[in-house]
């Protein structure tokens, strides 16, 4: 258990907000590389729930004792809202090339592991 003031703890819970943005991102990345169908999106949804709300759970227990406070809803929504107006578009842009990267040298990979298969006969 930490021993913080409001304050650190408000600073906290900001960042965690932009952390949550963070991993929205990614997710939204992802869906926007891989087209797949709504069982798939719904799976999707639950994993990144899941990892949110381990998330705070695990912070609100560890550093507020599991006390809640108004600031700590502010600060999740202050830093979910500086982050979207100043760095979302950007890691979105980054994460889907970097996605895409992958994704590229995935097919190239198994291009060339197909070619070896029919020149070997396997």
């Amino acid at each position: 258990m930490q021993d913080l003031n409001e304050i650190q703890e408000f600073l906290l819970f900001f960042a965690e907000g932009i952390i949550i943005s963070f991993i929205f991102d990614i997710f939204r990345s992802i869906r926007n590389n891989f087209h797949t169908n709504d069982l798939v999106t719904y799976i999707e949804d639950i994993i990144f729930l899941s990892i949110v709300s381990l998330l705070l759970i695990y912070s609100i227990l560890f550093f507020c004792n599991g006390v809640l406070r108004l600031y700590i809803f502010l600060g999740i929504f202050f830093g979910i809202g500086l982050y979207i107006l100043t760095l979302s578009k950007k890691c979105v842009i980054i994460l889907t090339g970097i996605i895409k990267i992958c994704k590229n040298l995935f097919t190239f990979l198994l291009k060339i592991i197909k070619k070896l298969g029919k020149v070997f006969k396997l």
